[in-house]
């Protein structure tokens, strides 16, 4: 389907989301000029790109995939990348470009890699329709935003579940201190023990340890210490609260014990904390 063909279709369209989990950044539709290409250079989000049409060449990490209609391909944030148009038979392409803090994991699950970000023909009708469905609810309005949204769920979460990798012990590693952290993370204000999480997660205390440091580059006890704290930084900037309120609210029960954790992960204390994000704002 080209531009020229459809009214739905047009170049290219952007929008700026930084701070959500997940979020569409650019979507288009182009059919390329013979030899037309992009790069080499880097982007700072996601970009999947599904080939309508014609040929072309992706070049990543040394490697070079000679592309046709049905393909897939992604690019990953920050690689040097480079792609071209056959000069013959340019090829035409949906993309959907995204990014947000859940980007990477939604990423992680799905069957491309670093090493091999291309599917050859694999799920093509499917894969087309939810990128076209991604580009089709393209809006600037609140609604449409969130419709964009939810159609690049749905795009992820058919990655996902199509994923053939289920014995991949990485992939089990992710889960492990995944499954653990995103608990921390919506029950940090409640009593957290290691040794729940590791039940929580199914797995022993060693291991939960060993695969947290493996993620996360800290122990499951320092992840929990951290993000308390983080969220203590919040109420501090934020709100009024006493330092009590605040240690109380994000899990410690003794605000002395909040205060000494508090100077050891920031290098000051709560009140100094909060007296210099106050006087800058």
């Amino acid at each position: 389907m080209s531009e020229r063909n459809s009214s739905i279709y047009k170049h290219s369209m952007k929008l700026e989301r930084r701070t959500a989990s997940l979020y569409v950044q650019n979507t288009g539709c182009q059919q390329c000029s013979p030899s037309y290409g992009w790069g080499p250079g880097v982007r700072n989000h996601f970009l999947l790109h599904h080939v309508i049409g014609g040929k072309g060449v992706y070049i990543c990490r040394d490697k070079r995939y000679e592309l046709k209609s049905g393909d897939t391909f992604l690019i990953y944030p920050d690689t040097t990348i480079h792609y071209c148009a056959d000069a013959q038979q340019p090829w035409e392409y949906v993309w959907v470009g995204f990014g947000g803090m859940d980007a990477a994991d939604c990423v992680a699950q799905t069957d491309f890699s670093p090493e091999e970000p291309v599917f050859f023909g694999r799920d093509s009708g499917e894969i087309r329709a939810l990128m076209e469905s991604v580009y089709r609810g393209y809006g600037t309005s609140p609604w449409e935003e969130m419709g964009m949204t939810a159609r690049l769920y749905d795009l992820l979460a058919f990655l996902i579940r199509t994923a053939q990798r289920e014995g991949d012990s990485g992939r089990e590693d992710r889960d492990c201190a995944q499954l653990a952290a995103d608990y921390i993370i919506t029950h940090y204000e409640e009593p957290i023990t290691v040794e729940g999480l590791a039940a929580y997660a199914s797995v022993s205390h060693s291991s939960l340890y060993r695969r947290f440091i493996k993620r996360f580059q800290m122990s499951p006890k320092r992840f929990l210490l951290e993000y308390r704290i983080e969220r203590a930084c919040v109420l501090l900037a934020t709100t009024n609260c006493s330092i009590q309120e605040i240690s109380n609210s994000v899990g410690f029960e003794d605000p002395f014990y909040f205060s000494r954790a508090f100077k050891e992960v920031k290098g000051l204390s709560p009140r100094q904390f909060a007296n210099s994000v106050r006087g800058k704002s």
